[in-house]
């Protein structure tokens, strides 16, 4: 932001509200790449006692797990066939990972509006900054994309990408 204070419904969104709304924005990718390492760990570490995990090893194994962990966090309950999934590792790790999903980011919105509805309204200013106009909107949006990249990119570049310039 340019140092302007900006405003929802006459109410000034501080910095409790945009830490609360970025916990929540990177708790998604937090869990989804925790549990995609986790499960790379004990995979490499110990190939023998968890060799029914994957069919297929190396880049496409990865994307597998990675794939797992993000239809989880995500509550679709797809899979990528060829993970051995019905484990109890993979249960387990999975249901954890789909209740904090799930039942996490519903708090937040509803912390950011009671840390709202506690604040008294404040006519707009010189020093408003508009939430209702396009560039807002870019801005958010290109955010988003940024963090979404940031995110996922080192681990999409690990896994499908890696696969896709190994057939050739």
């Amino acid at each position: 932001m340019v140092g302007r204070t900006p405003e929802f419904l006459g109410k000034k969104i501080e910095a409790r509200e945009m830490k609360i709304a970025m916990i929540i924005a990177l708790l998604h990718p937090l869990l989804i790449l925790t549990g995609t390492a986790i499960s790379s760990h004990l995979i490499s570490h110990d190939p023998t006692t968890y060799a029914g995990w994957l069919n297929n090893p190396g880049y496409h194994g990865f994307s597998e797990m990675l794939y797992e962990f993000t239809s989880s966090s995500a509550n679709n309950g797809s899979g990528f066939e060829g993970l051995g999934d019905n484990t109890p590792f993979w249960n387990i790790a999975c249901g954890i990972v789909m209740l904090i999903a799930r039942y996490l980011p519903i708090i937040g919105p509803v912390a950011i509006a009671g840390s709202l509805a506690s604040k008294k309204y404040i006519p707009e200013s010189a020093g408003t900054l508009k939430t209702d106009t396009s560039t807002f909107g870019l801005m958010v949006f290109a955010v988003i994309a940024i963090v979404a990249a940031l995110s996922f990119f080192p681990a999409l570049a690990l896994g499908p990408i890696a696969e896709y310039f190994s057939m050739y």
